[in-house]
């Protein structure tokens, strides 16, 4: 999620990077453009994005807004639902949600094998190794 994330360009300086390819070549200086993963920064930086996301998008996913904005830890929604039709219901509103975006679902875990069963790889874009993990425990 953080290489999705575009840092404005007048904070990009704060990101620089020297780099030599060798001991007598010539430093060159890059400028990250995306959220780095490691910095201090970026956890705040990835959670604080979402929420602004859930924010213009308030009208069109009303119930979802208070999901991203209060079941979120770092790049991971940590949220359910009592029945398992408003957990198929949220999973969609959030993945639209983040579509918008212009983030896509990779990872989804449930304790229910039939809340995965029904996804398609038209809707999310999932590690289907870790699908099968999920489906099995």
């Amino acid at each position: 999620m953080y290489r999705q994330i575009l840092v404005d360009p007048n904070q990009r300086d704060l990101q620089r990077i020297a780099w030599k390819t060798s001991a007598d070549a010539p430093v060159k200086t890059y400028k990250l453009s995306t959220i780095t993963y490691g910095t201090v920064s970026a956890p705040f930086l990835a959670t604080r994005t979402l929420k602004a996301l859930a924010d213009e998008q308030r009208a069109d996913f009303l119930d979802t807004v208070d999901v991203i904005s209060n079941d979120i830890y770092m790049d991971d929604v940590l949220s359910g639902e009592s029945t398992l039709e408003g957990a198929k219901k949220l999973q969609t509103k959030i993945s639209q949600l983040l579509l918008t975006g212009g983030f896509e679902l990779h990872k989804c875990v449930s304790n229910s094998p039939e809340l995965l069963k029904d996804l398609s790889a038209s809707s999310y874009v999932l590690d289907k190794e870790f699908q099968d993990a999920s489906v099995k425990t």
